[in-house]
């Protein structure tokens, strides 16, 4: 595994037409999917609609606030909020209270299989990082060697139910570990102070906490071991989408858009987060930490699904394995599998793509924040 490499500072709200529909998505077929048209689509009515993040704002959600300005020409006023938790985020979008959020996939199949009627439109961000967090210094160089070891775990996070699907293909059990339950505001801090050998977590959220105290940690990442998630997806309800189907259209490709953005122009990009939430450079190093989750989701972004098919594209194998997995560790008893198909749709994205030039310029910058 190679290390992390320490970063440095660097229903709408108003009703729609059925005429202004048509219109909106005629514009956007008309621009062939090679940009965004976005002075058509809603231009007779302004729409306004809520959207729920998964967490808090942070560098691994940034390209979210890059996106309102191209849902802005589009006529669409978007309104983001901070999140609780994707399993929270699942439900507020299932319940109506938004039309739109980005909680991660794997959140969205469980709550599927419970009964909710979600739908993905485009996958931005390709892998949760679920993994385990070790400090650089430790003995633990391989998964294998976590055998004895205190590992803390917050159990209500997401990436807790997986533990042992990740242990059993390391070749270890539960039983091999000694597995400490921590609060959540404490797990990165008994890392830091040595109060465990390893923590599990999202490695993208943790990662800025342990590095803002100078450790650079190793990590191993659940789908470099047979655990393949997705994260973050612009996600609404299966009604939602048959109603307003226009509107969902160019909430992706606006959304597309914030991402390519982001990608090629990460400083320009912190800069529209700190304007948007101000309160987040008031930390001494909240640029530097913003830079690193940033930096971790720009690498990752840079996967064969984005760059072999466009942005948001997500991959059928990938869903069936993912709606496999959730439903062997994280169902209960009476809950049913989902027709993978049926969770995601990808007729909206993929249409935009970066050049090999770009491409090339957004994983130089991100290059040293690679995980794996």
């Amino acid at each position: 595994m190679r290390k992390a490499n320490k970063g440095t500072d660097l229903s709408p709200r108003n009703s729609l037409s059925r005429r202004t529909l048509i219109a909106g998505a005629g514009a956007l077929a008309a621009a062939g999917g090679a940009a965004f048209a976005p002075k058509t689509v809603f231009a007779q009515k302004r729409v306004s609609v809520k959207y729920t993040l998964g967490w808090l704002p942070e560098g691994a959600n940034i390209w979210s606030y890059a996106a309102k300005q191209f849902w802005s020409k589009a006529g669409i006023d978007v309104v983001i909020e901070k999140g609780t938790g994707s399993a929270a985020a699942t439900q507020a979008i299932a319940q109506g209270k938004y039309e739109f959020g980005i909680p991660a996939a794997p959140n969205s199949i469980q709550q599927a299989i419970k009964g909710l009627p979600l739908l993905s439109l485009g996958c931005f961000n390709y892998d949760t990082t679920m993994g385990v967090a070790v400090r650089p210094e430790s003995p633990i160089k391989a998964p294998a060697d976590l055998k004895g070891k205190k590992v803390g775990s917050t159990l209500t996070s997401g990436e807790y139910p997986f533990l042992p699907t990740f242990l059993k293909n390391a070749g270890l059990t539960m039983a091999d570990i000694q597995s400490v339950a921590l609060d959540n505001k404490v797990r990165e801090v008994a890392l830091i102070d040595k109060q465990c050998d390893a923590i599990t977590c999202f490695v993208a959220s943790a990662l800025p906490k342990i590095m803002a105290a100078g450790i650079n940690p190793r990590v191993f990442l659940y789908s470099r071991f047979g655990l393949p998630f997705y994260a973050h997806s612009l996600t609404t309800t299966s009604a939602f989408f048959t109603k307003e189907k226009a509107l969902c259209e160019a909430m992706a490709m606006g959304l597309s858009e914030g991402v390519k953005f982001a990608l090629l122009n990460p400083a320009e990009t912190i800069e529209i987060l700190f304007k948007e939430v101000p309160e987040l450079k008031l930390a001494s190093t909240a640029k530097d930490q913003v830079a690193i989750g940033m930096g971790v989701w720009a690498a990752n972004y840079a996967s064969k699904e984005a760059m072999d098919k466009g942005i948001g594209y997500a991959d059928p194998a990938v869903y069936a394995k993912m709606t496999e997995l959730v439903f062997e560790n994280a169902s209960a008893p009476g809950d049913k599998k989902p027709d993978p198909a049926s969770l995601y749709t990808n007729e909206f994205v993929g249409r935009l793509k970066l050049s090999d030039a770009e491409w090339t310029k957004a994983k130089a910058a991100s290059a040293k924040y690679a995980l794996g």
